[in-house]
Parts: C-alpha cells; structure tokens; sequence
C-alpha cells in the first residue's frame, strides 16, 4: 500500500496527528498554503492581502519519520488537507487511538499523497500542488525590536474577550513606565480601554525599551486569536515600523514544541 520511498523528494510519517491537525487550524484562515521542507522541518505558510502572515513550524524531530533529499516548495489547498484530517479527528482526541499519516511528494508538478491510516484501514488522500507565490519577508530584526512581552495564553483570552467586536481597529500601547501595556478599542459601546499588568503571575517577561502605540485591523487580530486554544504561552514583539508578531508556543502530548507565528502589518491612519 506504501509508496516506494526511494522515489520521493520528502516522505514524513506522524504517529500523533492531533498537534499538528491544531497547527493547521489554528492558521486556516484563507484557502491556500506555501508549504516549505527543510531539514529543520516543514513549514506551512499562509498570507492575507500581503499584510498579514502566519507560519506554523513542524520541526523535525517531531516526526517519526522525516526524509529529505532536497529542500522542497510547494502550495496545496489548506482547506482541503485540514478536511482530510478532520475527518479522523473524533478518533484523534480520544485517548488510545492510533491515527498514523504519511506524506508522500515526488517533486515539482506531482501532488502530495496523505496516507492516513486507523488500526489497519488506510485512507488515501491525493492533493494537488502548485507553484507557489512570491511571499513577503516578514521578520523582525533584533535590532529594531521596540518591545517585547511573554505571557500566559489564558490572560491574553480574558482580555480580548472584553474587547469591542463592533470596533474596525484595535490600538495597542506599550510603554516603560504606566501604563505599561494598554489594549484599546473604539466601536458602538463606545471607547475601552483595557490595561494588562505588567508584573503579573502571568507575565513571564515584559521588555519595553520606549513608548510605541499602533493600531492593526481587528479582522486581522481576530485569526491570530486562534491559537491562543492550542498554545501555553505567546510571545508578543513589535518594531520600530510597529509590524506585530504573535509567536506561541504548542507542546505535543510527547513533550515536543511547536511554533506559531503571525505577522500582521500595523493600520497607517486608522481614522481615514
């Protein structure tokens, strides 16, 4: 039933498709994904309107099995891949189940087969893939990183739940001295305001080197938002240009860490 592995630029095999099915979700927010295969891992991109970006990063060693011959690239439907997985999910979450996949790719032009298999039945998936479209850099050098903050992913819930759902735009200040981290929005209940402690219990780490307020798309923050489900902690960055990136941390039942990352482009002039 397997393919013969020998013809493929990149066959990768999961024991545990639950993290990674909640990888794929967390960042399914558009169609289309550019998946990249290093020998560090997989990669799995996803852009909106070239203002916003998110990644989920598999390393390697995640993997029972991760074979590469060379660094590969391509873009498959997202949709359809999680739809596939998502039909075993039932059986992923319950404890003692064995839902193993394989990931088989040829190369340029040929499409990605998803071998999934449950205590002996072998559901076979074929994708099609395409050449990929030119992505932007989104990054952050270190020396342009104005302030930085980890936190636990519960506090970040509890806030963005209070926020304003009818607001366009969400500000976010952070500062040195008071008041250190503020959230704000403007919709029909008004202006609100809400402040974040900075020294809290759920505050692993705040580093403000000046007084920064940007405001993004609350559409944009929302997708972003998803991950916080999945995740224990999120690391939250902003530079001189005020580009946001959210990073969370995701540890699998095997104790392995994975990483989500959304870059999100700040709103010049929210009041245009």
């Amino acid at each position: 039933m397997y393919p013969e592995q020998e013809n493929y630029y990149l066959v990768a095999k999961l024991g545990n498709l639950k993290t990674v099915v909640q990888l794929l979700k967390a960042i399914n927010f558009k169609e289309t994904a550019t998946c990249f295969g290093t020998e560090n891992g997989l990669k799995v991109t996803v852009e909106d309107a070239k203002c916003m970006q998110a990644s989920a990063y598999i390393p390697s060693h995640v993997f029972e099995e991760f074979n590469l011959k060379e660094d590969v690239i391509f873009r498959i439907n997202l949709n359809v891949l999680v739809e596939c997985l998502c039909m075993f999910w039932s059986n992923i979450n319950c404890q003692g189940s064995s839902v193993a996949a394989q990931l088989f790719y040829k190369g340029n032009g040929y499409p990605v087969t998803v071998l999934i298999e449950e205590d002996g039945v072998i559901t076979d998936c074929s994708l099609k893939t395409q050449d990929p479209d030119e992505l932007l850099d989104f990054h952050l050098e270190p020396e342009n990183v104005l302030n930085k903050v980890v936190l636990q992913t519960e506090l970040l819930k509890d806030i963005l739940s209070e926020l304003d759902p009818t607001s366009d735009f969400i500000e976010l200040l952070l500062s040195p001295s008071p008041p250190f981290f503020r959230i704000s929005t403007a919709g029909l209940a008004g202006i609100c305001h809400v402040e974040l402690p900075h020294d809290g219990d759920l505050i692993d780490n705040f580093q403000c080197t000046s007084t920064a307020t940007s405001s993004y798309r609350l559409s944009h923050i929302k997708p972003a938002m998803k991950a916080l489900v999945y995740a224990s902690k999120v690391s939250l960055r902003t530079d001189t240009c005020g580009l946001l990136c959210f990073q969370y941390m995701v540890k699998t039942e095997e104790g392995h860490t994975c990483y989500i990352e959304f870059y999100i482009s700040p709103v010049m002039n929210p009041d245009e």
